[in-house]
């Protein structure tokens, strides 16, 4: 599928992607003579770092402590872990 045709402007902003979708671009030169050859494939993830976690809260547990937070936005790929710090 072709993204965009007689792009003149470096770099190109593709614009409208789905958040979360993996695309594989390609681009190609053309001068007078023709095209060259296509660039190597390079895959892009339509997304970002996840926002940040809510302020944690926390309930004392004898000797433990239970620390609570929201979930952040994703943006586009799921959390996978979270890591505390103390």
């Amino acid at each position: 599928m072709v993204l965009a045709t007689n792009v003149t402007q470096l770099p190109y902003l593709a614009k409208n992607l789905t958040t979360g979708q993996t695309y594989v671009f390609y681009v190609e030169a053309r001068n007078a003579v023709g095209f060259s050859v296509r660039s190597d494939l390079f895959t892009v993830i339509a997304a970002t770092v996840p926002s940040a976690p809510t302020n944690p809260t926390t309930t004392l547990q004898n000797n433990n402590v239970i620390i609570t937070w929201s979930a952040p936005a994703a943006n586009g790929q799921p959390i996978t872990s979270y890591t505390i710090y103390i």
